[in-house]
């Protein structure tokens, strides 16, 4: 009796050192590169929580650090994910993603994409844009 309650205590106290459930991103819209943000050539990294619901849905999406228009921009896009879990399960996980903004250095032209992301799992972002042309005036 006394074997089968230690156990019993083993297994339920095992159970509290399992793995954290890790959902995967199911959907994400295109990631964008903010168009003012572009224009004033702010480049920088926006970190941000967020909290995974059973649904799969995220809430409580909170910036952590970054630049307010790129801050606003990443927020946005981490409201419209959507992630799925392995298993059914009443599972509610906070997780840290962070978004690299950068421009290439080339000048955009009409041919030249909008933006160029690259995913490293699902806690690093790039997004990478083609430099704005400065219209430069000269009068004489």
């Amino acid at each position: 009796m006394k074997y089968a309650v230690l156990i019993l205590v083993l297994f339920c106290g095992m159970s509290s050192f399992g793995a954290d459930p890790e959902p995967y991103l199911k959907s994400a819209p295109m990631l964008f590169y903010p168009g003012i943000a572009r224009t004033a050539r702010i480049e920088g990294t926006v970190s941000l929580q967020a909290t995974v619901n059973e649904q799969g849905d995220t809430s409580d999406v909170v910036a952590i650090s970054g630049h307010p228009l790129l801050k606003e921009a990443s927020i946005q896009n981490v409201k419209n994910w959507k992630f799925g879990w392995g298993s059914p399960c009443a599972c509610k996980v906070t997780r840290q993603v962070t978004f690299v903004y950068k421009l290439s250095g080339r000048q955009e032209t009409p041919k030249s994409a909008t933006a160029i992301v690259k995913w490293f799992g699902m806690t690093r972002v790039e997004i990478e844009a083609d430099n704005v042309p400065i219209n430069v005036q000269t009068s004489y």
